[in-house]
């Protein structure tokens, strides 16, 4: 009988533990097979992390003298069009230099145009993708679309354009 008693009480002691377990192990085993996009959400921007979502969501900051392919100087970022950083612009015709906010699309092979890279509906400036059949922008967060002639609405509204000069192999993009 003491032992039945004895076996009883070790059993229960073992459910405690096991749930125990299952509440603090699960959520994070769940969370790394789901991914981190099952917790985002629409946000105000400024948040955003990397979350990708195009091939083409690249960039980097360009402080503490790293060769990126690109230098800023107040509103104005040069890029160096040549520098292997750039070359999914040159293969896909466009890139999300998510860092300074700015998506590039290649036109021509003299022709480039800079657009702000902040989705205007939540801020979201790291999962843009580019629709080249519908020269659009589509913003993977909420899948709203940007016409890239500068004035035509998509169904996200109006992406804004900066001034873009190319000057032999360097990229000048005015942000206003």
């Amino acid at each position: 009988m003491f032992i039945l008693s004895k076996s009883r009480g070790m059993n229960r002691k073992n459910q405690n533990k096991r749930r125990e377990f299952l509440n603090n192990v699960c959520p994070t085993v769940a969370l790394a097979f789901m991914g981190v996009s099952v917790l985002q959400a629409c946000s105000s921007g400024g948040d955003d992390s990397d979350i990708g979502g195009g091939s083409n969501n690249g960039g980097g900051n360009n402080n503490g003298g790293n060769d990126l392919g690109y230098t800023k100087n107040g509103n104005i970022i040069t890029i160096n069009l040549n520098h292997s950083s750039f070359s999914a612009l040159h293969s896909n015709g466009w890139f999300n230099l998510y860092q300074e906010k700015v998506l590039l699309l290649k036109v021509s092979s003299s022709s480039y145009r800079a657009f702000t890279g902040s989705c205007p509906h939540q801020g979201t400036h790291t999962a843009w993708s580019y629709n080249g059949s519908s020269s659009e922008f589509v913003c993977g967060q909420h899948g709203n679309s940007y016409k890239t002639d500068c004035s035509t609405s998509g169904t996200g509204g109006v992406l804004k354009c900066y001034d873009a000069e190319l000057s032999g192999t360097s990229l000048k993009v005015t942000k206003s």
